[in-house]
């Protein structure tokens, strides 16, 4: 039998999920109610421009991301939709609300990602 690396994948991508997200309410004006769910916030910094020293100007972006379980939205019945609020209960995150902007591609399985809005 072949191995399995899809199978793996998913596996894996779920212990990090159970591991590493936090609690989080889901609303959004067209959806009856507040989802409870478990999210994983990323943010990273790009940088753009002038990288190899050469006179142009450099511009420094943060990107902010987060990361759903698909299977946990199918269980609940949740369609993420654009303009979505997701609140971190997590004490240390002090509130932070995060508004759905943009979907990306899927690359792989069990993940869904959203780019977050900048208020």
């Amino acid at each position: 039998m072949p191995y399995d690396f899809a199978a793996l994948k998913s596996r894996v991508r779920q212990l990090v999920h159970d591991t590493m997200g936090m609690d989080a309410e889901y609303s959004h004006p067209d959806y009856p109610g507040v989802a409870q769910l478990r999210v994983r916030w990323h943010n990273k910094i790009a940088r753009t421009g002038d990288l190899l020293d050469i006179g142009y100007s450099e511009v420094v972006e943060g990107i902010n991301r987060v990361i759903f379980n698909e299977p946990e939205l199918v269980q609940k019945s949740v369609t993420l939709r654009r303009g979505g609020r997701v609140r971190l209960l997590s004490p240390h995150m002090r509130g932070a609300v995060l508004i759905l902007d943009t979907l990306e591609p899927r690359v792989g399985p069990i993940e869904t990602i959203w780019l977050i809005a900048h208020e």
